[in-house]
């Protein structure tokens, strides 16, 4: 007989201890190192401040692309849980961009941050160093920006 509140152990399989190592890995030996440098650090953040969206591109013109590295970083940054995951929120159509803080559910209300840009692309950067310093601190890394 099963008493009221007990709950089995979980497994490795149901904790998703194989995905969690992989990309742990992944993360010391594909990201990290460019982080640890703080000069290869600063180029990487000066790169997305200077592009944090990608523009539109012209006839006969290549895509513009961010480097290997920023690429990776930016798919690492935007797969985070929902809840308490930073949002842009538009206040004042094409003139105040708003951050917001998801609430996690489908139906929540987005939280709105003091925080105030006057373009998307600042708001966009801002989210970017928001999201590279919360990585960073679960490496025991402070970001200085």
């Amino acid at each position: 007989m099963v008493s009221k509140g007990y709950e089995p152990p979980k497994t490795a399989l149901q904790k998703d201890y194989s995905f969690t190592a992989v990309d742990d890995y992944d993360s010391r030996m594909y990201i990290l190192p460019d982080l640890l440098d703080q000069e290869s650090r600063e180029a990487i953040i000066a790169e997305h401040k200077a592009n944090p969206m990608y523009k539109g591109t012209r006839p006969g013109s290549p895509a513009p692309m961010y480097s290997k590295t920023l690429t990776k970083l930016i798919d690492k940054l935007r797969v985070v849980p929902q809840k308490g995951k930073h949002t842009i929120v538009e206040t004042i159509p094409w003139e105040e961009y708003t951050i917001g803080i998801l609430p996690g559910h489908r139906g929540g209300t987005v939280k709105l941050t003091e925080e105030k840009y006057n373009s998307r692309g600042e708001a966009e950067h801002s989210i970017f160093l928001k999201r590279l310093k919360a990585y960073l601190s679960q490496y025991g890394i402070e970001l200085d920006k």
